[in-house]
């Protein structure tokens, strides 16, 4: 993964049940189709979680994915607690702590 991980702390817990639930289902398919896995990127993008893989074709994977893309947006990206999509000069999904230490104009979101 060129890139890395393009986001804060605060996801780590949702990433890693994210890989504990990908895990037996990269077994799969990778017996099913001979081609390795690979996390091509994984990011914060619009205040949520982007998590880009090589198969992107496997329901059972996109469901996941989209399942911890969900929780982003309810986890604050600096710390993990509680947070809330925050929209001004930017959008990021911060508790109410970071989003006043952010600069910019970050209000909660209201949709």
């Amino acid at each position: 993964m060129p890139r890395g991980f393009e986001h804060d702390d605060g996801w780590f817990d949702i990433l890693w049940r994210l890989y504990e639930d990908l895990e037996p289902l990269v077994a799969e398919v990778e017996k099913q189709t001979g081609v390795p896995f690979e996390v091509l990127q994984v990011k914060e993008k619009f205040g949520g979680l982007r998590f880009y893989v090589n198969c992107r074709r496997n329901e059972a994977m996109s469901q996941r994915i989209g399942i911890a893309a969900d929780e982003s947006f309810r986890t604050c990206e600096v710390c993990g607690q509680p947070g809330w999509q925050r929209e001004g000069d930017y959008s990021k999904t911060l508790c109410d702590e970071h989003a006043s230490d952010c600069s910019g104009d970050a209000s909660r979101s209201t949709a």
